[in-house]
């Protein structure tokens, strides 16, 4: 079944990439210009001045409603696709923080191991100088390196491979709307943008 969908769901992609592309910024660009909104607001006047003329202000009516309908429409638009890509670039940071957090980590792993090894260095100087002097020493016990994931206040399960995701299920608000008109309008974080 999935397979069957697949290729609906790539020519409805490719239907809106080419209205992305080629005829909706037209409107966009015409709603957006200037004139055009001074035009239509202006457009109020010879509607109140007219207002016995049933044919010019059905004609006008026409217009406004049209226009109004457009650029609702393009707001909603707008405000989805926006809406999306604040999700995408959310997902991003988090996931750059994600792995921000675990080079953090690693570092500060390999700065334990480093001041271990030197511990260890100066036990058998400390040792070989006993010996030299005729003395036994006998080195301290090392501490073991503590673990620096379950150092974190949520423990391990903040290096999960799920752990984005799983956060965003729950601390965020679901509105089903929204998430049914999100479904498949931007790529995952994790997948490549075409260009």
């Amino acid at each position: 079944m999935p397979t069957s969908q697949e290729p609906k769901r790539n020519q409805m992609d490719r239907i809106n990439d080419f209205l992305d592309q080629y005829v909706l910024p037209w409107p966009v660009r015409f709603l957006t210009f200037r004139f055009v909104i001074l035009i239509t607001i202006g457009l109020l006047i010879p509607l109140i001045l007219f207002a016995n003329n049933t044919v010019l202000v059905l004609g006008l009516n026409s217009y406004l409603n049209t226009m109004s309908v457009a650029v609702s429409s393009i707001v909603l638009l707008y405000a989805t696709i926006s809406e999306a890509r604040q999700k995408q670039i959310a997902q991003l940071q988090e996931k750059r923080a994600q792995e921000d957090h675990e080079h953090v980590t690693e570092m500060h792993n390999l700065v334990l191991k480093s001041l271990a090894n030197q511990q260890e260095e100066i036990q058998g100087l400390k040792q070989l100088l006993a010996a030299m002097r005729g003395e036994t020493y006998q080195p301290e016990k090392a501490e073991p390196l503590p673990d620096l994931q379950s150092m974190h206040p949520r423990g391990s399960q903040r290096y999960a491979n799920d752990d984005i995701s799983d956060r965003w299920e729950k601390n965020l608000h679901h509105n089903t709307l929204v998430s049914t008109l999100r479904e498949g309008l931007a790529p995952d974080a994790d997948e490549p943008t075409k260009e």
